[in-house]
């Protein structure tokens, strides 16, 4: 389940019109929020706890 939903993830993040990526591993990282709490993805995964990461900008 967890690698159906990184595979998922990361094909939609990374993919464009015209080509399809298929990647088999994701990468674990750290960020730190506005109250200077740490968040690590691969915690939450152990964790058992879904995670949605939305990359959203305006150019």
């Amino acid at each position: 389940m967890r690698r159906a939903f990184l595979l998922t993830l990361f094909a939609a993040c990374f993919s464009v019109a015209t080509a399809q990526i298929s990647l088999k591993v994701a990468v674990d990282f750290t960020v730190t929020d506005t109250d200077g709490k740490e968040h690590n993805l691969f915690k939450y995964f152990e964790e058992g706890k879904y995670v949605l990461i939305d990359f959203w900008a305006t150019w």
